[in-house]
């Protein structure tokens, strides 16, 4: 009953946005509509999942654009793109919420405990001076010049792969010595000291978010002590230097946004969701899909085209020259100039498959939130196994936090982290298998 009154409110919030005319109005009403189910939710949940993560990302991405850039002050396009853009979040919530396959069980699994192999710290410490070996350069001079400074054509197939390993290296690195070798947390923070500094350097908050925030989910379900003080303490500390870093790295963006695309500025005290906007990340979500309507209104759509990126995205560009770019790269230069050659602009969790489907994509993103229901029940199982699975749960989070900004972007981040999860549970670890049975319920 709880779920089918959460679906009626979020078709008669629909409803209620399409009547309305006002864009700053619209955006202020889902705006605390949004924080106040969040805040009621996760007392009454007690916990975080992953659902919050994503009205969380819808506020920090797509709402705060409301009131850094536009205000008061909008255009017809602009104000559809609002009404689309909350509408199919109210979808994928709809899916979310009437996805009912999943019951309170009790499941006969084999349950495994990790041992470290022999040689496994130096093939870890390795794989840590590889990656800074393969990045400090250029995190050097992102941190110097800015992180749009144009390329230099390396591999994207070997760029991703080599992300992808600074993502996931902080966790299991925290694995292995916190809860292998029962070392304190201060050894395996500093081994991943490195990773963090280079993301820093680099100057883009969401791969730093991936990173951190995975480790820190990781410690928290590895650590089964009770809450303490000296845990308090540490929660805190992660969320202060998580804030701090990303309005840090507002310093360190390049001119391409102060030129005159999405100008981020603080002001004076206005209302509540104009200030709290100032310390969160504008991405221009909504005037890139106000943009994209226009085109599509006199343009065909890409009926997959778009989309079908993720299945060719590892094949290198050396081997297919005439290899498609993505959305944010090509679309942003049919009608704006000046962007060196790494920028791309993002549109969110709608834009491709706006780009392929028009409004019907509405269908595809009410099935995203059926799948993030299944999401969650494999988020709440991995975290629940308190061993090695339980870094892929704590993963989960990020990916989901930047699907919201860029759906392929953080989907082939992900399989790059599943490949080195399983590159380093072969490689450091040793499985062994424990036949109990798991009792195992998600009653989110």
């Amino acid at each position: 009953m709880n779920k089918l009154i959460k679906i009626v409110l979020l078709i008669l919030f629909s409803l209620i946005i399409v009547m309305l005319d006002d864009f700053y109005m619209i955006g202020t009403f889902y705006f605390y509509s949004l924080l106040g189910f969040l805040i009621f939710d996760v007392i009454k949940q007690k916990k975080i999942i992953l659902i919050h993560i994503w009205c969380l990302g819808f506020i920090y991405i797509i709402l705060s654009e409301v009131f850094l850039i536009f205000g008061e002050t909008s255009n017809l396009y602009a104000l559809n793109a609002l009404k689309y853009l909350i509408i199919a979040n109210n979808f994928l919530l709809i899916g979310y919420y009437s996805n009912t396959n999943i019951k309170n069980n009790i499941i006969k699994t084999k349950k495994f405990t990790y041992n470290a192999k022999k040689g496994g710290a130096f093939l870890l410490i390795a794989s840590i001076l590889f990656y800074v070996a393969m990045t400090w350069q250029e995190a050097i001079r992102s941190f110097a010049m800015g992180r749009e400074v144009d390329t230099d054509g390396e591999s994207f197939v070997i760029g991703s792969v080599v992300n992808a390993m600074g993502f996931l290296l902080p966790s299991v690195t925290l694995f292995y010595f916190y809860h292998i070798k029962k070392k304190s947390l201060l050894i395996p923070f500093l081994f991943s000291t490195p990773v963090f500094l280079i993301l820093f350097m680099s100057g883009s908050r969401f791969p730093l978010l991936f990173s951190f925030l995975g480790f820190f989910i990781t410690y928290q379900n590895l650590n089964t002590a009770k809450i303490s003080v000296k845990k308090i303490f540490l929660m805190s500390s992660a969320v202060i230097i998580l804030l701090s870093a990303s309005l840090a790295m507002k310093e360190f963006r390049s001119g391409i946004k102060l030129n005159n695309n999405y100008i981020e500025s603080d002001s004076n005290y206005k209302d509540f969701p104009t200030y709290v906007s100032q310390y969160l990340s504008n991405e221009g979500v909504i005037d890139m899909t106000s943009l994209m309507m226009r085109h599509f209104e006199s343009h065909e759509h890409l009926y997959g085209k778009s989309s079908s990126f993720l299945l060719y995205f590892w094949v290198p560009r050396e081997l297919w020259n005439d290899k498609p770019t993505m959305l944010g790269h090509w679309f942003v230069r049919e009608y704006r100039s000046g962007f060196v050659s790494g920028h791309s602009s993002s549109f969110g969790f709608t834009g491709d498959l706006f780009a392929d489907f028009g409004y019907f994509s509405i269908i595809l993103i009410f099935l995203i939130g059926r799948l993030l229901r299944n999401a969650e029940n494999f988020r709440a199982k991995s975290l629940a196994s308190k061993n090695y699975n339980v870094i892929i749960g704590a993963m989960l989070f990020p990916y989901v936090f930047f699907f919201v900004r860029s759906p392929i972007t953080a989907t082939m981040t992900f399989l790059g982290i599943l490949f080195f999860f399983y590159l380093f549970k072969r490689v450091i670890f040793s499985e062994v298998v424990i036949n109990k049975k798991n009792s195992f319920g998600n009653k989110n």
